[in-house]
């Protein structure tokens, strides 16, 4: 088979309640650091088994959200990312991906790219103090890692990584919010990114600046995008993580939006509360009544949303996501690339994992579209159409999704699928990949039955957490109408 260039994986949320590579308690309360993750061991199984004997370890590509610092405690992600080096153990002799890493920061990690990006920038002022970066130098890197200047390098990253495998030199570099592979000819191109700017969530302040700002011409370019909307994801997707006790309060708002019943309890208690904190009772009712009111009117369109069913993405995410390809990834491309003929996104963030193609104004054909998937359980409702995928990359590009599992009812939703992601042209990876994997046999068996098994208890520990809270927060609801009703 010929050797793998680079495995693609996406979507870990290390250190998340719901994620089936962090080890958690049986009551699905707190992170378990006594032990990795089954999944995550039979994963790193699974890993090692696709390098051949005499092959070179592939590079290992992570799309973002590696780590969930939105909501969880920083010590748990970190602790469980340390497993996960460990069982890689990166620079040894049967090492699945070698000790060099590349990260594409995420919406739940964004703020490690604010980090190491600082960290850059100050190092082009240190290294020329004449001169003066441009906004591109602050705000993203090239497209092509040879084409900058000074690498994005995540020493946090690389510090926990030596707490894994303290044997081994690692290195981690990042590219955002895009990362570009270019075969020799030109003509072949892979785009990699995390994808959370084609949702309009993330776009916020841009959107926001159309309608109260000056609206720019022309399209708009990944420097731009991250220079308008970085703080406000900072701000609350990634580093709410490090707040106490608010970040408990944050996991359980984000977790009500999977029952209407929380939900509705959530926005009841708000709304209380709102009543209690101002002395004068005619402007709290009404500040109260609005709150309450724009959280349903909200809530209830994003809940309605995510529970829409037979839909891989959204109205707004397809339109977001064809805006994102035919501008700032054209933009980009034609920068450092030119014009390539065969072009393939590979991005994750919804954790629905896809392979399509959508045609772009901006491209000479169709570009190959394909999601990676996540390795969380968002509802306590198994969903058929999420799941998790790695993309592996030979040095010609082919690319091959292998589905390693989807949620569902029986088996074989379980069962490890190989499918060609740019279908183009002959493909001879994927062919290589299904005659020399076994989905019925050790590692690929494990594997499936170990994530089945962690698939169906982590949408019970979801359920028996929304029921609590529920719970929990209709008694108080209840006490507090009674006090009211009695004064």
């Amino acid at each position: 088979m010929a050797p793998i260039r680079w495995v693609c994986i996406s979507d870990l949320h290390l250190g998340a309640l719901n994620s089936l590579l962090t080890n958690v308690t049986s009551d699905g309360e707190r992170v378990d650091a006594t032990a990795p993750s089954p999944v995550l061991l039979a994963l790193c199984e699974c890993l090692r088994s696709l390098r051949q004997p005499g092959q070179a370890p592939p590079e290992l590509i992570v799309l973002g959200d590696l780590f969930e610092l939105a909501l969880t405690a920083p010590e748990d992600a970190a602790t469980t990312f340390s497993q996960f080096i460990a069982a890689l153990r990166p620079g040894a002799p049967d090492a699945p991906v070698a000790p060099a890493l590349r990260f594409v920061p995420g919406n739940h990690d964004h703020h490690l790219w604010s980090r190491a990006s600082d960290d850059r920038y100050l190092q082009l002022l240190e290294g020329d103090p004449s001169a003066t970066p441009s906004p591109r130098d602050r705000h993203t890197t090239n497209l092509l890692p040879s084409n900058d200047r000074v690498p994005v390098r995540d020493r946090f990253i690389e510090i926990l990584a030596k707490r894994g495998n303290a044997a081994a030199a690692i290195t981690v570099e990042q590219s955002y919010p895009n990362l570009g592979l270019v075969d020799d000819s030109g003509k072949r191109a892979v785009i990699l990114s995390h994808g959370h700017y084609i949702e309009p969530l993330y776009r916020m302040m841009s959107l926001l600046d159309t309608v109260f700002g000056s609206p720019r011409t022309g399209a708009v370019e990944a420097w731009q995008l991250e220079a308008d909307n970085g703080g406000w994801i900072d701000f609350f997707w990634s580093s709410m993580g490090d707040s106490g006790d608010i970040m408990r309060v944050t996991r359980s708002l984000y977790e009500s939006l999977q029952s209407h019943e929380a939900m509705h309890a959530e926005i009841a208690a708000i709304e209380r509360a709102i009543k209690a904190a101002t002395e004068s009772r005619g402007r709290a009712d009404i500040e109260a009544h609005t709150v309450a009111g724009l959280l349903r009117a909200g809530v209830g369109t994003a809940v309605r949303e995510r529970h829409r069913p037979g839909i891989i993405l959204s109205p707004h995410a397809e339109e977001g996501l064809v805006a994102y390809l035919n501008g700032p990834v054209a933009t980009q491309i034609n920068a450092e690339i030119g014009r390539p003929a065969d072009v393939t996104f590979v991005f994750g963030h919804t954790h629905k994992p896809f392979v399509e193609s959508r045609p772009c104004s901006s491209f000479p054909s169709p570009v190959d579209v394909v999601n990676t998937g996540g390795w969380v359980v968002d509802t306590p409702q198994l969903n058929p159409l999420k799941g998790a995928s790695l993309v592996v990359i030979d040095e010609r590009l082919n690319a091959a999704a292998l589905r390693c599992y989807a949620e569902g009812p029986d088996a074989s939703s379980y069962r490890l699928s190989i499918a060609p992601v740019n279908a183009a042209g002959p493909n001879d990876l994927v062919e290589e990949l299904r005659s020399a994997i076994d989905p019925d046999r050790d590692p690929w068996a494990q594997f499936t039955q170990v994530t089945r098994a962690t698939v169906d208890e982590r949408a019970r520990q979801l359920a028996d957490r929304l029921r609590t809270l529920s719970s929990d927060l209709n008694q108080l609801n209840l006490k507090a109408d009674g006090r009211s009703a009695s004064s």
